[in-house]
């Protein structure tokens, strides 16, 4: 057997066991207990797997052409103070969220309003920080207590071994880097407007937009051992086409967010579960402008189509609107103090995929989304997640005030 093999087939099994001894690898693989000991370190200097004391176990990430880094420049010490990321103690994860999206550097310019056309204006200030809508929910999801993997794509730039760095230290519970020469990573420019707290973004996906089907394919894995596939707008649609499809084929549910909303995304339809979307996004799907819940309603008339899919409208301060496959529902926003709405929605889909993972009802689900949302907008950051209990204690102080107030017993009632 080729050294190359072997080591695969090693890393197959520690895949599957989690954890492996260097005698019991000798003894399969009928070799030396250093040949061993050499394959496991290379696979730990691939970043798949992590030695210990006579044996090994799985890493915390995979990370493909890591070597590729630039160590160079470190961008990261730019951005240092931006990484607000807290520890969680006694984590006992209730459900399996494997995210397919985006990481992008985001550029945000605090400014007191919007610019008109050709106004030249100064921003109170400026920040360079992570972001992105797939690691964003990745982010949410697991500061509500889901098991996340994300999957991820960046360039051979300065920014991709700040994506390293920063999922290693997020949180997250494991991720895959893939890197292309062809495309710098992603990037963003935002303003954020302090008088309403809105924010207006253009992003160039850059390396996102590139993953390959044999990227995927290596991917897979990680879909089938989750209970939820979270996707976004933010990669390219052959990539979000081919994991939904898999996905479905072995029974995981598939949420999409329509983020950025483009034509192309309803291919995915029949290999959805979940739809979500702001009001602008939805104002697109369906071709009807959207003001108030009656217009949100109707919309979701169009969106479910004939396949009845469950849909949510984020409607901002007018809250949630959602299809359930049943009745239309209505849930007033939670009181809460704006102070940054960035990321607001990517707020709500993580946790609401998290708690769907858990096994959560829609209700149960929308409910906590949007309590988790409420307690995420009143901090600076986008990074800047809401400790569960908080969240939890917001929903119960609120339940009663928040229940769902049913509007529609059809689909298509008007």
């Amino acid at each position: 057997m080729f050294s190359e093999e072997r080591r695969q087939e090693i890393y197959t099994i520690i895949r599957e066991q989690k954890k492996v001894k260097v005698a019991q690898l000798a003894e399969k693989f009928s070799v030396t207990l250093e040949t061993i000991r050499n394959d496991l370190k290379y696979l730990e200097g691939e970043g798949l797997i992590k030695r210990c004391h006579g044996g090994a176990i799985l890493g915390k990430q995979e990370i493909k052409k890591i070597s590729k880094f630039s160590d160079s420049f470190d961008i990261s010490c730019l951005l240092h103070d931006l990484l607000i990321v807290r520890e969680r103690k006694d984590r006992k994860p209730e459900g399996k969220v494997c995210v397919l999206g985006s990481f992008v550097v985001d550029i945000i310019a605090n400014v007191d309003s919007f610019p008109k056309v050709g106004e030249l204006i100064n921003s109170k200030s400026n920040s360079i920080g992570p972001g992105g809508k797939g690691t964003n929910q990745a982010m949410a999801a697991s500061f509500s207590d889901a098991k996340v993997h994300l999957i991820t794509k960046v360039g051979e730039d300065h920014f991709s071994k700040y994506a390293y760095k920063y999922l290693q230290e997020s949180g997250i519970d494991s991720f895959t880097i893939f890197q292309t020469e062809i495309e710098p990573t992603g990037s963003s420019i935002s303003y954020l407007a302090d008088r309403t707290q809105n924010n207006i973004t253009a992003t160039y996906l850059g390396a996102n937009n590139t993953f390959s089907d044999q990227e995927i394919d290596i991917s897979l894995p990680y879909v089938s051992e989750a209970d939820v596939l979270l996707l976004q707008g933010e990669i390219n649609i052959e990539a979000n086409i081919k994991a939904a499809l898999f996905a479905k084929s072995v029974n995981k549910t598939v949420v999409l967010n329509v983020a950025p909303y483009n034509e192309n995304l309803k291919q995915l339809y029949s290999n959805l579960d979940f739809i979500t979307l702001n009001a602008n996004q939805a104002s697109h799907w369906a071709d009807i402008e959207i003001n108030d819940i009656n217009d949100a309603k109707q919309a979701i008339g169009i969106i479910s189509g004939d396949e009845n899919k469950k849909v949510i409208i984020y409607m901002d301060e007018l809250g949630v609107v959602y299809f359930d496959g049943r009745a239309t529902f209505h849930i007033p926003p939670m009181p809460s103090l704006r102070v940054d709405t960035m990321a607001a929605t990517d707020a709500f889909n993580g946790a609401f995929a998290s708690k769907i993972a858990a096994g959560g009802t829609m209700h149960e689900s929308v409910l906590f989304a949007s309590a988790f949302l409420s307690a995420f907008i009143e901090q600076k950051g986008v990074t800047a997640m809401p400790v569960l209990s908080q969240v939890q204690a917001r929903l119960k102080s609120r339940l009663e005030d928040i229940r769902p107030q049913i509007i529609c017993n059809e689909k298509r009632c008007i």
